[in-house]
């Protein structure tokens, strides 16, 4: 097999998975909840931001949306799970359900929770209630396909994103005198 070969396999797949989105994804049902779910959860955080640390707790959702979509292109890749739906076919960032809901969660368990022990509290309970619940009503309703993932799965590795999440903010913002 050459590179030749490879870039035009890729070149087919990529054909096919936008054809596959625009007939079956582009304005659907699924479609609109992907972009609603996620918008609401956009427009609640602008209003509970809490305006005294605006600067660390939108840092904390930039850095939150960055490593949540970070794992979802290796889980993606290696066929962990997939997005049967998609809200923007050819940015894999933005395919699943909680592109934003997750970070949305995170910076918000950030904001509320300043405290390591409390936090840590606060993000196994968020962490149980995505991996435990939310995932799999995302799955019952077809918003997920899970190939070698599980709840259980879901639930660690959402807990350990929430700790380097915490430590990455409380790094930068002990450091930064701007920020505080």
């Amino acid at each position: 097999m050459t590179l030749h070969d490879v870039n035009e396999a890729r070149h087919h797949l990529m054909q096919t998975e936008m054809a596959y989105w625009r007939e079956n994804n582009l304005f659907s049902g699924h479609w609109w909840f992907i972009l609603i779910i996620n918008l609401l959860f956009l427009v609640v955080f602008i209003m509970v931001i809490d305006r005294s640390r605006y600067t660390m707790s939108a840092f904390c959702l930039l850095l939150s949306f960055c490593l949540v979509a970070f794992v979802n292109e290796i889980g993606n890749y290696f066929g962990y799970w997939s997005y049967p739906y998609q809200f923007i076919g050819f940015l894999e960032s933005f395919n699943a359900v909680d592109f934003m809901t997750i970070p949305v969660v995170y910076a918000l368990t950030y904001q509320y929770f300043t405290k390591w022990k409390a936090y840590l509290i606060a993000l196994l309970l968020v962490s149980a209630l995505i991996g435990f619940v939310g995932m799999p009503i995302f799955v019952h309703f077809n918003f997920y396909d899970l190939h070698h993932w599980s709840p259980f799965s879901s639930f660690v590795l959402l807990f350990i994103i929430g700790v380097v999440i915490k430590s990455m903010c409380y790094f930068i913002e002990s450091r930064d005198t701007i920020l505080r």
